[in-house]
């Protein structure tokens, strides 16, 4: 009997045998590997997806060791060595140095003291324009603006005066700025003043023109 017990005990442990048992090979000691060397695998599914090579590599070369290879198109990007100065990164007119567009063209008008046109926006259409010198700027445009002459239209405002109210004298403040009147047509009147220093937000950039 016991000869009948081992016996059957060694076919139920046989690859090659019908009766094999998969669950009593997995936890027999006696299990005998084919290939001693064979990698082993948490499941069946992880087995499966090596063995149809449908796996993510980990790196390039143990791609080309297994077979499977890029296409031309499909290759991996080469990345930029690090250790550029530090002052490329530090704001938007570091980057303007070595990159192209408008915002190069704003910087360059910038450092050459070029004086440019700014037309603003409006309601609907465009307001006006100031003609000034870039102190300093953004990404989102927004301009620090010297020496500016500002040139806006508006409509008239006409207004009855309240009767019976005595009149209350206004005070101007001699540091704002003198707001001259140069054309009116009696619906609209052209505007211009100059200021000195003036901040002015991206959302109200239409077009930036240079001055030759």
């Amino acid at each position: 009997m016991a000869d009948d017990a081992e016996s059957s005990s060694d076919e139920s442990l046989d690859l090659t045998n019908q009766d094999f048992d998969a669950l009593r090979a997995l936890y027999s000691r006696k299990t005998i590997i084919p290939v001693p060397g064979a990698p082993t695998y948490d499941n069946l599914t992880k087995w499966e997806s090596i063995f149809k090579g449908i796996t993510a590599k980990k790196n390039a070369k143990k791609d080309d060791e297994e077979g499977r290879k890029f296409l031309p198109h499909q290759g991996l990007i080469q990345g930029q060595r690090r250790g550029k100065p530090i002052e490329c990164y530090k704001n938007i007119l570091g980057k303007m140095q070595n990159t192209f567009g408008p915002l190069r063209v704003l910087y360059n008008c910038m450092q050459t003291k070029t004086k440019v046109k700014v037309y603003t926006r409006g309601a609907r259409g465009i307001r006006g324009h100031v003609e000034a010198y870039i102190a300093a700027f953004d990404k989102h445009w927004n301009l620090a603006l010297e020496d500016c002459l500002e040139v806006w239209t508006r409509k008239v405002k006409r207004k009855a005066p309240a009767l019976g109210l005595p009149q209350q004298s206004v005070t101007i403040d001699e540091d704002m700025p003198k707001v001259i009147v140069k054309e009116s047509n009696g619906k609209t009147e052209t505007l211009e003043r100059h200021v000195p220093q003036m901040l002015l937000r991206g959302e109200q950039v239409a077009v930036v023109v240079k001055i030759q």
